[in-house]
């Protein structure tokens, strides 16, 4: 396995935000720049529509997570299936810069595999990142981003990171908590930890 250089991996622009910048947006642009930085949009784009979604596409970065959707788009891709653009995407992403080691996790069933980069270094911290690919848009999250961002005020975005950040405070933030906190805020009226939890005891959750 190829070591990660941690310094040679990111440019010096990462290296310099500002301690001025809210912690959150340090993070999105800490993100932007890595995916930049990897050229990940254009190698992805090569097989299809690839977009950076959840947290760092709604600026609403608490966890060192980067996730991006591919959907299969050039017709010799979709008729080639999801495994024929894995094995041509797979040793692509293991010559960028920084990349070790990738995690592959089987969601044919939903016509889809996830392919994971459990550690990349940024200067904060080490980051993972997740790239979804489908050929089913319905199984990305192109639309909910679409939706939220249009559902996103100034009060929302203050409520969903404080609940985000306490859940990431415990070790909790995973498993799709996030999705749940971005419903319960936009669309339940949710402002505090205490009423998310009072919603999800009556849904069944976290």
């Amino acid at each position: 396995m190829r070591p990660i250089a941690r310094e040679s991996a990111l440019p010096e622009e990462v290296r310099a935000i500002p301690d001025s910048v809210p912690e959150h947006q340090a993070l999105r642009s800490e993100a932007e720049l890595i995916v930049n930085r990897l050229d990940l949009l254009d190698v992805l784009g090569r097989y299809g529509r690839a977009e950076v979604v959840g947290s760092v596409a709604l600026d609403l970065v608490v966890k060192r997570d980067i996730d991006i959707h591919v959907l299969i788009g050039p017709a010799g891709w979709r008729e080639a299936g999801l495994v024929a653009v894995i094995g041509d995407l797979w040793p692509k992403l293991l010559g960028l810069e920084g990349v070790g080691e990738l995690r592959l996790t089987d969601y044919r069933d939903a016509r889809a595999i996830k392919i994971g980069i459990d550690h990349y270094p940024g200067p904060s911290g080490d980051w993972s990142i997740d790239l979804w690919v489908t050929d089913r848009e319905e199984t990305t999250a192109f639309a909910t981003v679409g939706e939220l961002r249009a559902a996103l005020t100034d009060e929302t975005r203050e409520a969903i990171l404080a609940i985000k950040r306490h859940y990431h405070r415990l070790g909790l933030l995973r498993n799709g908590l996030s999705n749940r906190i971005y419903e319960a805020v936009t669309r339940h009226d949710v402002r505090t930890v205490e009423d998310f939890e009072r919603l999800q005891a009556g849904s069944g959750g976290p």
